[in-house]
């Protein structure tokens, strides 16, 4: 059996931070994604209304779930289906049906799946899971509302059962219709955003406990177009069966244009923890892979957070080798030296042999010394409307007051009045909506510091 790609999640920390989870939406440029496969041809067996072009996959490995999408579309005229095959592999995992068997579960309900009349196609990989997607259209009665998903396991005795349904713009459901016959009742999580836009298409959360998998195990997947009643036409993500629809009771074991299944596609690394500490005028930054897979190395890269600007300016500032493959830990580590006083952010380009990349959630820190042991910055925008930021900082323990004069020496605004913590840089909000254009005075006060700044109000 072929190999395809490892449930690993490439986990980016900071005392364990990870990636924000995909949101259900049928949108499928959520970040996290990797692509498994695309169309290698532009076939349109059915008709330019329907189509699949790009699978692809997140493994969330802390809570056990994993992400399928098909970047596709339905023809709402029709109930021609969009058609996933998965299959569970490595050590431990589920056997469902074999290359070369027939998969149709033959018990006469509704869609491909069920079909009694045309069971008998075959795949060139084992399939544990199908699942369908169809409108229920009509030509004379196109539904441009629903989606209805229907699954079939082929693991033991094989079975199927309608699952339910979601709407075509993106909204998530639940399969709120399965009584336990596949999967658990309200488990599964899918969505279809059918506009035909870039990476827009059908979308999956699956529990790894569903289809009986565990973050050591490895999945293959095959998408396709195929009618209610098991034809088959020729669009197929991957594979390539040319100009004419294989029809009905089609063996993609026998077609010499395949694999008609994903190919290898392990993830980099998987990265557990990702952490930055201060020392002196220093910051040490620590991480931990749990796996590797073709690691080239690590990017050390910082911006200036501090910085009262609305985007961050990213620097490489060091370059850590990888270990290259490994399936034990290895730590890494990088000292960023002579810092000056401010807030820095911090993140890891992970870059594979083969050059493509992915970047770690990012980790903030405060750092460095003051040489007259407070700032007080220059409020941004300024001049302003209606409100400006200003920041500041010290490098004991403070107790400090931020307050807002106008030019009659009338106090307007009290912005802050507390201990300031040793070196954190504050970046405090100044609204000038209730306040009339002119100049204003901010006063930054503490036991042993006193400085006063000026600011433009311009409406």
């Amino acid at each position: 059996m072929k190999k395809l790609a490892m449930l690993f999640i490439l986990l980016f920390a900071c005392t364990i931070i990870s990636y924000a989870q995909p949101t259900v939406d049928g949108d499928l440029s959520d970040a996290n994604y990797t692509t498994l496969a695309t169309k290698l041809n532009s076939n349109a067996g059915f008709g330019s209304a329907i189509d699949v072009s790009k699978i692809v996959y997140y493994p969330d490995v802390t809570n056990s779930v994993l992400y399928i999408g098909v970047v596709g579309k339905l023809d709402v005229t029709s109930n021609n289906e969009i058609a996933v095959w998965l299959n569970v592999t490595g050590t431990g995992s589920p056997t469902g049906i074999a290359a070369g068997n027939s998969l149709g579960v033959n018990n006469g309900s509704a869609g491909y799946i069920g079909d009694n009349t045309n069971p008998n196609y075959k795949a060139d990989f084992e399939v544990d899971y199908m699942f369908g997607f169809n409108p229920g259209g009509t030509p004379s009665t196109p539904n441009t509302s629903n989606v209805y998903f229907d699954a079939g396991k082929l693991v033991g005795t094989a079975k199927d059962y309608y699952q339910g349904s979601c709407n075509q713009t993106g909204t998530s459901a639940t399969n709120s219709n399965e009584n336990g016959t596949v999967f658990g009742q309200n488990t599964i999580t899918f969505a279809f955003n059918n506009d035909g836009g870039t990476n827009h298409g059908l979308e999956m959360a699956i529990p790894f406990a569903q289809i009986g998998a565990t973050s050591s195990m490895s999945i293959e997947v095959f998408a396709c177009v195929v009618s209610f009643t098991a034809y088959f036409s020729n669009v197929s993500v991957p594979g390539n069966m040319g100009s004419g629809n294989p029809g009905f009771n089609v063996d993609f074991t026998g077609a010499s244009t395949g694999p008609f299944h994903t190919n290898t596609s392990p993830l980099p690394v998987e990265l557990s923890t990702f952490t930055a500490a201060v020392a002196n005028s220093a910051v040490e930054l620590n991480w931990k892979t749990a796996t590797e897979v073709n690691n080239y190395g690590f990017e050390v890269q910082r911006a200036v957070s501090g910085k009262q600007s609305e985007s961050l300016n990213w620097e490489k500032i060091g370059f850590v080798n990888g270990a290259g493959n490994s399936s034990s830990p290895k730590q890494y580590s990088f000292t960023d030296k002579g810092i000056t006083f401010g807030s820095y952010s911090y993140r890891l380009k992970q870059i594979d042999v083969d050059g493509q990349y992915k970047y770690s959630s990012v980790v903030n820190v405060s750092a460095g010394q003051l040489p007259n042991g407070f700032v007080l910055n220059q409020n941004y925008p300024n001049p302003f409307n209606p409100s400006t930021q200003i920041q500041f900082g010290f490098n004991d323990n403070t107790r400090a007051t931020l307050t807002v004069y106008n030019v009659l020496g009338q106090k307007v605004a009290s912005l802050f009045d507390g201990v300031a913590q040793a070196g954190q840089l504050y970046n405090i909000t100044f609204n000038g909506d209730n306040f009339a254009s002119g100049i204003y005075y901010y006063k930054l006060q503490s036991d042993n510091h006193t400085q006063i700044k000026k600011m433009l109000l311009m409406k």
